[in-house]
């Protein structure tokens, strides 16, 4: 029971067709419905950092040459993250062999580089792997992205890379300002004051203000560097997220087995020293 989405020819005009096909669902990039939760919480997310930058942090950096070397810096870190994470979204990573003539019924499955998928019921590329979630096959596939509603694959992985990277610095950048324009007005209690802006604000308001985007930049910070570092570790490796998924896996279901195998062990000693126990209780019972 596998998807009817057919295998095209070349010419046949269905590379730019409806995510509706022959009645299934397939997503072709990531601003298509159904949306994920995750990637509408990053819209949240970087929206209301961003806004705080701009309408919190900005304001409050009294020195002009630094505010102006700020707002470059991640205006520019800002315009990198949106062509990338838009870039990896709109980029359908679908396997292209689908569009070709390539097709073969169950009994013709290739022992090449090719290999049959059973959903798209159509020849696909050995590294490929269908999304049950995209519902297609997707080239050299890393791993589905909710965050960005669309499978990581072949075309669009370097862009994924450097989105993540980009967005790691753009909120270390927040993070940092932040933490320093805390620091301030912890020491100082009018420094807020200085700043037309904020005259009306109380200090604890402020503080709340300045706590908060912190909080938020350190979590999404730590979120986003421990992505750059898992797929730097995949890179070194010369792994993919799915073979990591795989491996582990295979880890896992070998050290359940060995359990389970040591228990079955540990089980018949114990059945065997009962046996002798009972054995031996027998044979005294029967001395005169």
């Amino acid at each position: 029971s596998g998807c009817s989405w057919p295998c095209v020819r070349p010419g046949g005009g269905r590379e730019g067709a409806m995510p509706i096909v022959n009645g299934e669902f397939r997503r072709k990039n990531g601003f298509e419905a159904p949306f994920d939760q995750l990637q509408i919480l990053s819209y949240f997310l970087f929206g209301f950092m961003i806004s705080s930058f701009y309408a919190l942090l900005v304001p409050l950096t009294e020195e002009t040459p630094v505010r102006a070397a700020l707002i470059a810096l991640y205006s520019l870190l800002l315009l990198g993250l949106i062509v990338g994470a838009f870039t990896s979204s709109f980029r359908d990573p679908v396997d292209t062999t689908i569009y070709s003539s390539l097709q073969a019924t169950p009994r013709e499955v290739p022992t090449g580089e090719l290999l049959y998928c059973s959903f798209c019921k159509c020849k696909v590329h050995k590294r490929s792997k269908h999304c049950r979630v995209c519902n297609k096959c997707v080239g050299h596939f890393d791993h589905h992205c909710k965050w960005l509603n669309n499978c990581v694959g072949g075309v669009n992985y370097r862009v994924f890379f450097m989105s993540i990277v980009v967005a790691s610095c753009l909120t270390g950048l927040q993070l940092a300002w932040n933490a320093v324009l805390l620091q301030r007005q912890l020491k100082d209690d009018d420094f807020y004051q200085r700043v037309p802006h904020f005259k009306d604000q109380t200090r604890q308001g402020m503080l709340v203000y300045l706590v908060i985007t912190m909080v938020v930049s350190c979590g999404v910070f730590t979120l986003l560097i421990h992505l750059v570092m898992f797929h730097i570790f995949l890179w070194y490796r010369g792994m993919s997220t799915y073979d990591y998924i795989l491996k582990q896996r295979a880890k896992k279901a070998a050290k359940k087995e060995e359990e389970e195998r040591k228990a079955k062990g540990e089980g018949a000693t114990v059945t065997l020293q009962e046996a002798r126990i009972d054995a031996g209780g027998t044979a005294e019972s029967e001395d005169p």
